[in-house]
């Protein structure tokens, strides 16, 4: 195992069950982050279990705060934390890399360095390098509230189904009528009622053409030139795709498909399916909640 910073170990389960070896560098905490792992001293140290495996699907974002919260209490105890998967190089890299980013606002490849200057031989897996640049573009507040981190949640729960064939941890947008409306570029309402059904932060904006979109999560690049998941307006397109919101028949149940119809006269506005479906345009969008746009106004409001 590496001393990252004073106090702060990365190693792999080897290390884990080294007991001398965690006495000399007194070792205090120990922060496991592997599929199912077992302590080997469970009555000899603090311990922290986070059962994940080392796949770039896998959400390892959402265990950054609570990770973060052992890392410095530990700390501030006057203790040294030892953060271990299996070998020692993906999640626990990871997860070391998280602190630095929230302790010292680091970028995540500013965490990753510093890391690899102590410790080689890691090499954290591609989803997870994305999920570390998302904490960075999300201000290390892992939160729903934060477009960016909740478009992230359903992209995850559309792969979700991809993989096994129905939804879990479903994040919908807050339906509009039921917080304070903040002054916003961008309301769609109801045609024929005119209630409100989601605002800017809810809509998913793509380029006309053929191809597939994902929810995604990334911002555009450093030169403000689009990425692949930054999506200009396109007027052309008949119908809008939004997020999933609270307001919408069968979210909260897990439907794989269904009608979207106005939470207040019940107009038919379009449907949903987490497979995805075909815009006019050409592009198909995964997962898609489609309102169209001869169903609702778009009202274009001034920022105060």
């Amino acid at each position: 195992m590496d001393e990252i910073i004073d106090g702060l170990y990365v190693g792999s389960s080897m290390a884990e069950s080294d007991k001398p070896k965690l006495k000399e560098c007194r070792i205090t905490h120990i922060l496991s982050v592997a599929s199912h792992y077992v302590p080997s001293y469970p009555n000899e140290f603090v311990y922290k279990l986070i059962s994940i495996d080392d796949l770039p699907e896998e959400n390892i974002i959402q265990y950054f705060p609570e990770c973060n919260k052992f890392i410095s209490g530990a700390l501030e105890e006057g203790g040294c934390v030892l953060v271990h998967c299996m070998a020692g190089q993906s999640r626990s890299a990871v997860i070391a890399a998280a602190y630095l980013m929230q302790k010292d606002g680091l970028t995540s490849e500013q965490a990753l360095t510093a890391i690899k200057k102590k410790r080689r031989q890691i090499n954290p897996n591609d989803g997870f390098i994305d999920q570390l640049q998302l904490y960075y573009d999300i201000s290390y507040d892992v939160s729903p509230a934060k477009a960016l981190y909740r478009r992230f949640l359903i992209n995850h729960s559309a792969e979700h189904y991809r993989e096994y064939g129905k939804i879990e941890n479903i994040v919908a947008g807050v339906d509009p009528t039921t917080q304070q409306m903040l002054p916003t570029q961008r309301l769609v309402r109801c045609k024929k009622c005119r209630r409100a059904l989601v605002i800017e932060a809810n809509i998913l904006d793509h380029q006309a053409g053929v191809g597939q979109v994902a929810f995604s999560y990334n911002k555009r690049n450093g030169s403000g030139a689009n990425t692949p998941h930054a999506f200009p307006q396109n007027r052309a397109c008949s119908s809008l795709f939004v997020e999933p919101m609270e307001w919408m028949d069968g979210i909260s149940d897990g439907l794989i498909e269904n009608k979207i119809a106005c939470p207040k006269c019940q107009a038919k506005l379009g449907s949903y399916n987490w497979a995805g479906a075909q815009c006019s345009c050409g592009k198909w969008i995964i997962p898609s909640f489609q309102i169209h746009r001869n169903r609702i106004d778009e009202i274009r409001q001034r920022l105060q």
